[in-house]
């Protein structure tokens, strides 16, 4: 339930100890975070966001058959579930989710068909009512679903919701740093995303 992958973080924040890039390494082994973590050791001078954009690109094309088939007609949803919805520590208050009805209007003129993203995610620093905060991710997650006519995107795997994420015609922003992540890939790919939120 608690993962070491936070893909965000380790771009984004670039402050993972060796300890968690060896814990990446060692349980995502294949994954575009191990891909990153090695290419960032063979040469550090790229910036970040252009050597992960340049791993998704060479490593994308391979999960298309994964994706929704109407994928880049679509609009994605990313949604932070899981301890941000009811955690007691600040960074997790900081980080609720969007309210149903913003999110509504962000797509009120949008015809596009629909697709959340999105699962409970844990990290060592989460609070522990877990049980708490997977029933109403749950809820909440429902809601959107049924609100927005959305069809919700299980891949059960963080690089794969990314790809989905970047394969769409519209992205909109959640909460947290791999939502963050997302945007700024998109941005150096000239694709269109909605940004929601100056809590990361």
């Amino acid at each position: 339930m608690i993962s070491s992958y936070r893909l965000g973080d380790l771009v984004l924040l670039d402050n993972l100890t060796h300890f968690e890039e060896n814990q990446i390494l060692t349980e995502h082994p294949d994954s575009i975070g191990s891909k990153y973590i090695l290419q960032k050791k063979y040469d550090n001078r790229i910036n970040n966001i252009d050597l992960i954009t340049k791993i998704v690109m060479e490593n994308i094309e391979q999960s298309l058959d994964l994706l929704p088939k109407n994928i880049t007609e679509s609009t994605v949803i990313h949604l932070r579930l899981g301890d941000v919805i009811a955690g007691n520590e600040l960074h997790e208050k900081l980080k609720r989710p969007l309210e149903v009805n913003h999110i509504k209007s962000l797509v009120a003129d949008d015809n596009n068909p629909k697709y959340v993203i999105g699962k409970c995610f844990f990290a060592k620093t989460s609070s522990k009512n877990y049980e708490e905060c997977i029933t109403l991710s749950n809820e909440y997650l429902q809601n959107v679903i049924n609100e927005l006519d959305a069809k919700y995107f299980n891949s059960g795997i963080a690089d794969i919701d990314l790809y989905c994420a970047i394969k769409s015609k519209i992205f909109i922003q959640g909460r947290g740093y791999f939502s963050k992540l997302i945007v700024e890939i998109r941005k150096k790919l000239n694709l269109k995303s909605i940004e929601t939120t100056t809590h990361d």
